[in-house]
């Protein structure tokens, strides 16, 4: 890779955090007046699109998760193991004498925990639910809307009692297939 000068690649940096021109070329120490335009030609040079990608390739796979991890996070979040950090307000009392009147006097202070706290139950379910479809334990309800056809034995009928018999049968079922069967048997 031909090297780009320290302007390039600042505004390559600035720009795959952004995908902002303009603000990347401005960031990169172009004039504001002129950033949009050098920021276009820049996009157009050879050597930096070059770049662009290859910070792209690489940025993606760093930063990805893989199926196997992705797996890892969902069972961890699904039984419980899984943990968000919270701010926590802590107030603490202390009893301090008064200089003046000899007296103690009990004082707060408070300050500002980071502490680990469990994943609440909605996303543990959530977890479950995911990694269910992933195994295929659960299956969606397919409705399979078919026509059946209507076979029919019209042997040992007259023609008049078999005619009368259709007619019913294709009022009562006007858009199904009939199939009659009128051969009869060799015995």
């Amino acid at each position: 890779m031909t090297q780009l000068n320290p302007r390039q690649e600042k505004f390559v940096h600035e720009y795959l955090k952004t995908l902002n021109v303009t603000q990347s070329a401005i960031k990169a120490g172009y004039s504001p007046q002129s950033a949009h335009v050098q920021g276009s030609r820049l996009l157009k040079n050879e050597k930096v699109s070059k770049y662009i990608k290859e910070q792209k390739e690489e940025y993606m796979d760093e930063s990805v998760l893989t199926a196997k991890e992705l797996l890892h996070i969902l069972t961890n979040a699904a039984t419980g193991d899984e943990t968000e950090t919270k701010e926590v307000v802590v107030k603490q009392g202390e009893f301090v004498e008064n200089p003046d009147t000899g007296r103690k006097m009990l004082v707060y202070s408070e300050r500002v925990e980071m502490i680990d706290v469990p994943i609440k139950a909605s996303d543990r379910l959530k977890a479950r639910d995911l990694l269910g479809k992933y195994h295929k334990i659960f299956t969606d309800k397919v409705d399979i809307n078919a026509a059946t056809p209507l076979f029919i034995d019209t042997i040992g009928s007259s023609f008049e009692e078999n005619e009368e018999a259709l007619k019913k049968i294709g009022e009562n079922y006007p858009n199904s297939t009939m199939i009659i069967d009128d051969i009869p048997l060799d015995d």
